[in-house]
Order: structure tokens, then sequence, then C-alpha cells
């Protein structure tokens, strides 16, 4: 009878813990389905990283970025329609010290041929203006060599006061104040 109780109660422990495990997930992540695109800034390289994924977020902060916007945007984990949707590919360049985040044949395209390499999917974005929606911007400043993913309009406002010019829209993301 006391064994069994002792077990009950280690259970109850555990499931409490794991609970807890569960509720703080990080800042990145809201409940599986959504994941937050973070604006990270490098000063010494002077370059923007857009932060998706747990990988993302810890390699920015290894690598010295400093935080600046949570709530850039939110993407999805996995795509809910292959059709509408697009993956939202990281790319590096070595040479310029500038990560890029592209969605479309363009960005890609334009990625590659300029020397980058391919990091891997940071999530899914919409092809196409779907309800509650908003654009992804793609913003280059050819003095920094940078590229800069904005969504917020306190992102474009950032990317337009530091003279980025304004590419293309990479695809259509739920807007940073949606979730």
């Amino acid at each position: 009878m006391i064994r069994a109780r002792t077990l009950l109660a280690l259970g109850a422990a555990l499931l409490i813990s794991s609970s807890a495990a569960v509720a703080a997930q990080p800042a990145h992540a809201l409940d599986g389905h959504w994941a937050n695109l973070i604006t990270y800034y490098h000063w010494g390289q002077e370059d923007n990283f857009s932060a998706v994924t747990a990988n993302d977020d810890y390699n920015a902060r290894r690598l010295g970025y400093e935080w600046i916007r949570s709530k850039e945007a939110w993407v999805l984990v996995e795509p809910t329609d292959t059709n509408r949707q697009t993956p939202l590919i990281l790319f590096y360049n070595s040479a310029r010290g500038d990560y890029m985040s592209t969605a479309t044949a363009d960005g890609i395209a334009s990625a590659l041929s300029a020397g980058y390499v391919r990091k891997g999917v940071q999530g899914y974005i919409w092809k196409d203006r779907q309800p509650g929606t908003v654009p992804l911007h793609q913003y280059w400043n050819s003095d920094r060599e940078d590229n800069f993913a904005a969504a917020s309009p306190e992102g474009t406002a950032s990317a337009e006061s530091a003279h980025y010019q304004w590419v293309r829209v990479e695809g259509y993301v739920l807007p940073g104040t949606a979730l």
C-alpha cells in the first residue's frame, strides 16, 4: 500500500514537472504550430539575422548577435497547405558575414548566385496574401552587404531609416501581434 502511494506521488510529480517543461517552451515557439520570427543584429558585422528555430536562436546568441525585436512575425512550424505555403529558407554568406531568409525562387537564385549556402528551413509562409496576413519584405543594404527581412511596422521603419532598399515580398506571415 505504501509503495502504491509512493509510486502515485512520484507519477503525479513527474506529470507536474513535465507539464511545466511543456509550458516553458522557447520564446520563439507557440503551441507547436507557430514560430516567432525574432530579429537579431550583429553590430560588428552590421548583419541582421531573422531567427525562427531554436537552433537559429541559439546560433544568434552564440555568435554575438544582439536581440532587437521579438514577434516580428509568426510563421508556421509545418505547412498546413503545401499548395499555398512555401518554406522560408535561411542562407549564409561567409565572405559577407550575412544571413538571409528567403522564400521566393528569385530570392533563392539571388542567394545562390551571390555565394550563399543554404542552412535550412526556418518555417513556412504563405505564397499569396491570406486573410489576416502581412507581407514579409526583403530589404538590402549594399554598403553593409546585408539582407533584412521585416514584416512589422517597426521592422520596415528600421530598414528604411538605415537606408536599406526594398527588394521584394518573400511571402505572407501573421503579424507579430496576432498571437
